[in-house]
């Protein structure tokens, strides 16, 4: 019996390695989202940790450069933040994408699989089908009688 080779094989691992690909750059782009969502969470706690500073000296007289500098220093902070939340939104953005492009490549490995297993498949039928042809012509064969037996 012959066995199946599919024809587009070269296709399907190559759609198959696009799809990858398309895994580690999602992944890489989460890691990263991770990383600056963490960044943001560290800046704020700073901010808070500098508003706790500045309250618990309720009663204490601070000079207007120290309160300068504090403005600033909050100032800058909160500036950083706001960047890398509009950084996080194009992160986002780029993340929809990606997984979109990921979609569409499980899309095509899924398509050349399913193609495979039907072409399998009728392969599979016809050798049935052709082995079984041979086999009732050997059985044929065995009970015809020829013209020199009788």
């Amino acid at each position: 019996m012959a066995a199946f080779k599919f024809r587009l094989e070269a296709v399907l691992r190559l759609r198959q390695r696009f799809k990858e690909e398309k895994e580690w750059e999602l992944h890489a782009l989460n890691d990263a989202k991770h990383v600056l969502e963490e960044e943001i969470a560290a800046l704020e706690q700073e901010l808070r940790t500098m508003d706790e500073v500045l309250g618990a000296g309720v009663g204490d007289i601070l000079s207007v450069i120290d309160l300068k500098l504090a403005s600033q220093y909050t100032q800058r902070i909160d500036q950083s933040i706001k960047a890398k939340a509009a950084t996080l939104t194009k992160l986002d953005a780029a993340i929809a994408g990606k997984r979109g492009e990921l979609v569409e490549a499980l899309r095509g490995v899924k398509s050349l699989e399913r193609l495979r297993e039907r072409q399998t498949e009728k392969f599979r039928r016809e050798q049935d089908g052709a082995e079984q042809k041979f086999n009732d012509e050997v059985a044929q064969r065995k009970f015809v009688v020829g013209p020199g037996r009788k």
